[in-house]
């Protein structure tokens, strides 16, 4: 079934809603769907059964049906991404968001070689990493679109972890602690977490320097296994992972 992004939540079943401009003319000339079609509207906090009223490349109408089950993790999970070379963001965007991610906050760290962009280029980047996570939920039947912060430096991403819950780092000089296992003992002694957080350095990862900061504030330290994982693919492994241990996969 075709899914559509919804800017404003949906109020509820018998409501009609009005497809955006880009969105309308998706479903009119690409798709070439027709009144009475059913679809699906995902509004950043549900996801909703709808049949389609009108279909005009400029508005397209459709009126909401049921609400569906859904889709999200118990947890909230953070991927605070190292920022990486070239287009790799672009990837863990997408596979991100098809994994359960909640926000992604690239950072840049002391072993980052590509650094943070200038303001007017760095909001067009962040706007297309956006499009690629809606596009990307859509895809997966998902109904929150994970939120892509602006590079940050660590400095200033380090204070806003301490808000969150749970959080672990994929650093390759542990060798005790696999990851599951952590998740595990936090859940027996706590619950589930509301909120994970998962460092992953960049091309050279985390610092000794870096690793000590966040083991400071509480941060544990984990391993992903005995071989080492590309920045691109650390994130998304630990992300599943993550829902392995709290029972979603």
């Amino acid at each position: 079934m075709h899914r559509f992004f919804v800017e404003t939540p949906v109020g509820g079943v018998g409501e009609t809603i009005t497809l955006s401009r880009e969105e309308s003319a998706h479903a009119s000339r690409v798709l070439r769907l027709r009144p009475g079609e059913e679809i699906r509207l995902l509004d950043g906090e549900n996801l909703w059964e709808a049949q389609l009223v009108t279909v005009d490349d400029k508005e397209t109408v459709a009126a909401v049906t049921a609400l569906c089950e859904s889709s999200e993790a118990p947890s909230h999970a953070i991927l605070f991404q190292g920022l990486p070379k070239a287009d790799k963001l672009e990837l863990i965007a997408q596979k991100g968001t098809e994994l359960g991610m909640w926000e992604l906050w690239p950072v840049e760290m002391e072993r980052s070689v590509a650094k943070a962009d200038k303001a007017d280029k760095a909001e067009k980047k962040r706007e297309r990493l956006s499009r690629i996570a809606m596009e990307a939920a859509k895809q997966s039947g998902r109904a929150h679109v994970p939120e892509i912060a602006s590079t940050l430096s660590f400095a200033k991403a380090l204070p806003k972890l301490e808000s969150v819950d749970l959080v672990l780092i994929a650093w390759e000089e542990e060798r005790a602690l696999p990851m599951s296992q952590a998740v595990n003992a936090y859940v027996a002694e706590h619950g589930v977490p509301q909120s994970v957080a998962i460092i992953i350095g960049p091309e050279g990862g985390v610092s000794q320097q870096e690793w000590q900061q966040l083991h400071d504030m509480g941060a544990v330290s984990v391993t992903l296994g005995k071989r080492i994982l590309r920045t691109e693919t650390a994130g998304l492994c630990a992300l599943s992972v993550l829902w392995t241990a709290l029972g979603e996969m």
